[in-house]
């Protein structure tokens, strides 16, 4: 009873921070895509336009998952790609932005890049798993 206990105070745990992470990394990357001037960024964060975006979208990915796991590969997707259009259609209208088909295709890449860590940390936690057997 107290390792269930344990182990749900855990997951709870981990989805709260997972939440808190989430909120953050999307209002951060909502923000930074409508600055007016991104070159005033440290050179740290404007390493590659395109680098960036999909970095930004990995980690997005990747705390969805952890504060929502019940949603679906598909929700979670369509949500995140409906951001990153809506984030494109805002800069087409902003004077000094400017819209990017492949920032959308940079964006797809870093989803499937999270989507392809979650697939091998699963497949990882379940050998660890059939070793202990």
């Amino acid at each position: 009873m107290f390792s269930l206990f344990s182990t749900r105070t855990t997951l709870l745990k981990i989805q709260t921070v997972s939440k808190l992470l989430f909120f953050f990394t999307l209002i951060s990357v909502t923000t930074i895509a409508f600055l007016p001037n991104y070159n005033f960024l440290p050179k740290v964060v404007s390493i590659s336009d395109l680098f960036n975006h999909a970095l930004a979208f990995t980690v997005l990915y990747l705390f969805l998952a952890g504060t929502y796991p019940a949603l679906s590969f598909l929700k979670r997707i369509s949500f995140l790609l409906f951001l990153a259009a809506g984030i494109e259609v805002v800069q087409y209208f902003l004077p000094t932005r400017d819209a990017s088909w492949s920032d959308i295709t940079a964006d797809m890449a870093g989803l499937l890049i999270g989507y392809l860590i979650i697939v091998t940390m699963i497949k990882l936690h379940r050998k660890k798993a059939v070793a202990f057997l």
